[in-house]
């Protein structure tokens, strides 16, 4: 009976905690750690280093795509780059790093540096036996797929044998030519990194294995309040100032599956936005 009630109280212990179970794959001691050592080598950074602090906050993690842009395997030929909706980011990805580094879990792509995706965007119509097979392996493995849809064979002897690959791998529901990055985003529910009604602003995110670090910068004439949702959840946000090295609180509001914060900001502005305590409160006004 003893030991029924303890396993009964750890249960409550648990599960009553708040909504803090929603978020149980924080590592609060972790997080902890991570934003101490990125405070430390923040604050190291002398003033007198012009735009150290912003080279110290994009040094740290890796960036984060949702799109991974596979511009061929001809390096004579230039694309121009795919036209990427906003509040999503794309990273280009080699041939050698799509058949030698690139993997499928969940219906999500990784890389071997660490690199995450939800989608493989296609930009040449040639392509080599091996490369195509590799394709096929990710569309098997739930892999979104879009961009041009292969017609010219590298090596002519495989053209029987490619042209029957191409037939099966394009009959998959979830490659599609013709059809826009935004909705192959959609059709995959792919939730914007970034959303704002201010469209003066631009962002990179950079993640660490218990932060996120988000430089937004503005590039018009906007002044005073703005609305920024984040897809990040149950972490507080911090901002950082490269210019004069300060890290303080800002006004935010943890949502579902994201985090809205009320940033100021002026015109030419940098500044960034740190995820990496645990959120003990929804919500944070600051004056």
């Amino acid at each position: 009976m003893k030991r029924y009630i303890t396993g009964l109280m750890l249960l409550l212990a648990v599960v009553g905690c708040g909504k803090r179970h929603r978020f149980d794959y924080i590592d609060i001691a972790a997080s902890e750690l991570t934003l101490a050592g990125l405070r430390e080598g923040f604050e190291a950074v002398p003033d007198s280093v012009a735009g150290g602090r912003t080279e110290y906050l994009l040094g740290q993690g890796l960036p984060v795509a949702d799109v991974l842009v596979f511009a061929g395997e001809v390096g004579d030929t230039l694309f121009p780059v795919p036209e990427i909706p906003y509040g999503y980011a794309c990273q280009y990805i080699t041939a050698e790093e799509l058949l030698e580094g690139l993997h499928i879990k969940n219906g999500r792509l990784y890389t071997d540096c660490g690199l995450n995706a939800r989608m493989l965007y296609l930009q040449d119509d040639r392509m080599s036996l091996p490369v195509l097979n590799k394709i096929s392996q990710l569309a098997d493995g739930g892999a979104f797929i879009g961009g041009v849809r292969p017609s010219r064979p590298l090596d002519q002897e495989d053209a029987v044998v490619f042209q029957r690959t191409v037939d099966k791998v394009w009959l998959s529901g979830n490659v599609m030519s013709g059809k826009t990055i935004r909705s192959i985003l959609k059709a995959a529910r792919v939730r914007p990194d970034l959303k704002t009604k201010t469209d003066s602003l631009t962002f990179a995110h950079r993640r660490l294995p218990n932060a996120d670090i988000y430089r937004i910068c503005n590039a018009g004439s906007h002044t005073g309040k703005t609305k920024i949702v984040f897809r990040v959840m149950g972490r507080q946000p911090l901002v950082w100032n490269p210019d004069t090295g300060e890290i303080g609180p800002v006004s935010y509001k943890l949502k579902k599956r994201s985090t809205k914060v009320i940033l100021n900001i002026v015109p030419d502005d940098e500044t960034f936005i740190v995820f990496c305590s645990f959120a003990d409160k929804r919500k944070m006004k600051v004056k």
